[in-house]
């Protein structure tokens, strides 16, 4: 009986092992593949299973599909077995929702399906369980196979249903941070396109295909644009996937010929989709051409990315009217073009440069642009120079005419607030610092443009953001800083939900003291002061912390993202 008891603390240490390192490398971000292929290692170690393996659910093909499976024979059938709900013994598993523990021959189960490659029918029993999130959606199959008979009691059974749900767990974080991942990206397209690709059409449009191939997961992409001028005569623009990781081909043809023979070469056999161009008019189409289906999220994913393009393509052919003289105020870099366009629009300096952006677009666009041009030019006096292009725009006002940036920003929020009332827009504005000289505008400008960055990041409830670079000059970096700390504090989040579950079950207050503690740096007294609360209280509610979090607070140093981290859930749970 003593040997059985050691056995079972052995098993139970054991058990206890496996999930906590798995809980470690989920805590570190490790992405659901890599912790699936790290628990079928370690639980093939604790249970002496012979094949271990992780079906997961794919729902636009509505199979499981295997993904991860122990060393072996078995491993070479990873991406190819493919079974419906239902479908073999781990496809019954997935349907019922239930654990299924074959304790001999399992191939003689009238669920079980023989698949070539897995080496099913070597096995004398069998456990599967369905891997399922909180909201009981199917995330895949766990399933463990062995040579011997009655292999899996219940400790084993254990392992494999705590280790089920860590795994769903982790591919539900893994979809939000996909997702959060690819919002991130199509916010970005327009940001960082290149200035040196906005000078013209081809060269925007290069850069689209080039950078579209990868946005898109597509193997092969074609682009038809056409300009507002009816004279320029541009060329369909290809991309085609780089071979082995390489750079990916760019070129371009004006033979509709040569466009259809293209097109057939690269484009035969591929799935394809394909979404219109431009903003008030139809202006070109854009074809996407890859070798797996097209599924909604890719399709709104290339959707997003069309109407980013449209922005700017518009942008770029409005040159024939003035934006070529905005585009190079804003993005220009040659101080040299920066100062003969102020010689050419006949300003006087000093001038505060300003620059604007709408954030939403009215309906009613090219009236809309004409208005605020309208109501600004009123606002400041006629000498004030105003030029838009797409969504973008830039005005010089001379120091005479508005002598103090306060009054510039209270002249301008006036405009926007009467803007808002005639259309269904948003604008933000960026008030740089006064130019003295013509050969610093190009300096002055670049604050005005992290000034507009501030006034969109840092008052995003605001129907019309504007600042001052007057006033944020001291704290201009802290978006840059944020920037740096997201990683960081979201990862804290996650860490601080114990916190959370538990002060909404016992109503307790170990978040607020967290937030609290982070803030005074980990020290004592003043948060014991700030919470008003006596020192021994306090640190028995640190002890706590110490619990649900298994961490060691008197060994913390990044204070600052602790208390970022803190104060978001906190937020999160005051706003319900």
């Amino acid at each position: 009986m003593a040997e059985t008891d050691a056995d079972m603390m052995a098993f139970e240490a054991h058990r206890a092992g496996v999930l906590s390192k798995l809980i470690r490398l989920f805590s570190q971000g490790m992405e659901p593949t890599a912790l699936a292929e790290e628990a079928v290692h370690l639980v093939a170690e604790a249970t002496d299973a012979r094949g271990v393996f992780v079906y997961l659910w794919d729902e636009d093909e509505e199979r499981l599909i295997l993904k991860v499976a122990s060393k072996g024979r078995q491993s070479t059938a990873v991406d190819e077995v493919r079974l419906r709900l239902g479908e073999g013994i781990a496809g019954w598993a997935a349907l019922h929702r239930q654990k299924v523990n074959i304790r001999s021959a399992p191939r003689d189960d009238p669920r079980f399906k023989y698949v070539a490659p897995v080496p099913e029918d070597e096995f004398h029993s069998m456990l599967a369980v369905p891997i399922a999130d909180e909201g009981d959606s199917l995330r895949g199959v766990f399933a463990l196979y062995s040579e011997a008979e009655d292999a899996f009691g219940v400790g084993e059974s254990d392992i494999a249903v705590e280790v089920g749900c860590l795994l769903a767990v982790g591919l539900v974080h893994a979809e939000t941070v996909s997702e959060l991942s690819l919002q991130s990206q199509n916010a970005r397209f327009l940001l960082d396109f290149p200035v040196g690709s906005t000078t013209s059409l081809v060269p925007a449009l290069n850069y689209a295909a080039s950078r579209i191939v990868d946005l898109c997961a597509v193997d092969f992409f074609a682009i038809d644009y056409m300009s507002k001028d009816d004279r320029t005569n541009l060329p369909v623009t290809f991309a085609a996937r780089g071979e082995n990781g390489g750079d990916h081909r760019v070129w371009s043809t004006h033979s509709r010929t040569s466009v259809q023979r293209v097109l057939e070469q690269h484009g035969a056999g591929l799935e394809s989709t394909t979404v219109s161009l431009g903003m008030t008019s139809l202006r070109g189409v854009m074809t996407l051409y890859r070798r797996a289906p097209f599924r909604a999220r890719d399709l709104n994913q290339v959707n997003a990315v069309a109407a980013q393009l449209s922005v700017i393509l518009e942008a770029v052919d409005l040159t024939a009217v003035n934006s070529s003289q905005t585009m190079e105020l804003f993005y220009g870099r040659s101080q040299m073009r920066a100062t003969a366009l102020l010689e050419d629009l006949r300003t006087q300096e000093p001038l505060w440069p300003i620059v604007l952006r709408f954030l939403e677009v009215p309906d009613n666009w090219d009236v809309g642009r004409r208005r605020l041009k309208e109501l600004l030019t009123q606002a400041v006096g006629p000498r004030a120079v105003v030029l838009f292009d797409s969504i973008s725009g830039v005005m010089l006002v001379e120091s005479d005419l508005v002598a103090q940036s306060r009054d510039l920003k209270a002249k301008i929020n006036e405009v926007l607030r009467q803007l808002s009332g005639e259309f269904e827009s948003r604008v933000a504005v960026g008030i740089g610092p006064l130019v003295e000289s013509r050969v610093k505008f190009r300096s002055e400008m670049e604050k005005a443009k992290k000034t507009l960055n501030w006034a969109v990041v840092a008052n995003r409830r605001s129907q019309n953001p504007v600042a001052c670079f007057d006033d944020i000059e001291r704290v201009i970096a802290l978006p840059t800083i944020w920037s740096e700390l997201t990683d960081d504090v979201t990862s804290l989040c996650d860490s601080l939900e114990p916190l959370a579950d538990y002060d909404g079950s016992h109503g307790t207050q170990l978040l607020k003291t967290l937030s609290t503690f982070s803030r005074c740096g980990g020290q004592v007294h003043h948060t014991a002061s700030q919470l008003v609360v006596h020192r021994n209280t306090l640190r028995q509610r640190l002890q706590r912390i110490e619990q649900l979090l298994g961490r060691d607070m008197t060994t913390t140093t990044d204070w600052v993202s602790l208390a970022i981290a803190a104060r978001v859930v906190e937020s999160r749970l005051e706003n319900g």
